[in-house]
């Protein structure tokens, strides 16, 4: 399969932060600033697509990710519109990693879905590997939790990948989870820590 695309850093802008719109070369602002290598493999890989799968769609994947950061959005909006803004573009930028680990995941011979390989057979994505969460302080610290587990599991897999263009990729979504991370943990400091 011949998968032709370019990969910016990004590609959809925020609505209200001016992102990019078109596609191209500029950055979202929430993500690190720099473009992402193409989506290829060495060679197929059936064991390395297996991890990718999991970090595309495992219980912390970009497929939670990006759903639990888009309905925090959507529950925040109305009193705290910071850091909903924040969630949607984060959530942009862990769709975009799942794309880019799916066109990985092909060109490594596997087949990307919704779920993960175990031993039993496929266990599919469910809705319940969202943690919902009760209010901002709780919801935040649940996604500063998610992002630190993502990077731990990034880090175990680009270890235990010896391929020079997937270990690029990962460690490229690597500096957008940490930038993540940063990100979140400033907003829970604004709003959860200052007022006690």
């Amino acid at each position: 399969m011949n998968i032709k695309k370019s990969w910016p850093a990004t590609k959809v802008g925020s609505r209200n932060q001016g992102g990019n719109q078109d596609g191209h070369s500029k950055p979202r602002w929430c993500a690190y600033q720099g473009p992402y290598p193409e989506p290829k493999a060495e060679k197929p890989n059936l064991y390395y697509a297996s991890l990718l799968m999991d970090d595309m769609a495992g219980a912390v994947s970009e497929l939670t990710a990006t759903t639990q950061y888009l309905y925090h959005h959507q529950v925040l909006y109305d009193r705290y519109p910071d850091v909903a803004e924040l969630l949607e573009c984060a959530s942009i930028v862990e769709m975009t990693h799942l794309e880019l680990l799916a066109e990985t995941i092909i060109h490594l011979g596997g087949q990307p879905k919704f779920g993960v390989m175990t031993n039993c057979g496929m266990e599919w994505w469910r809705g319940d590997l969202v943690y919902y969460g009760c209010d901002l302080c709780d919801m935040l610290s649940a996604d500063i939790e998610a992002e630190r587990q993502a990077i731990i599991n990034y880090k175990r897999h680009i270890e235990m990948i010896d391929d020079k263009y997937v270990k690029a990729l990962l460690n490229r979504i690597l500096l957008d989870e940490q930038h993540h991370l940063e990100e979140f943990k400033a907003k829970r400091q604004k709003y959860c820590y200052s007022q006690r």
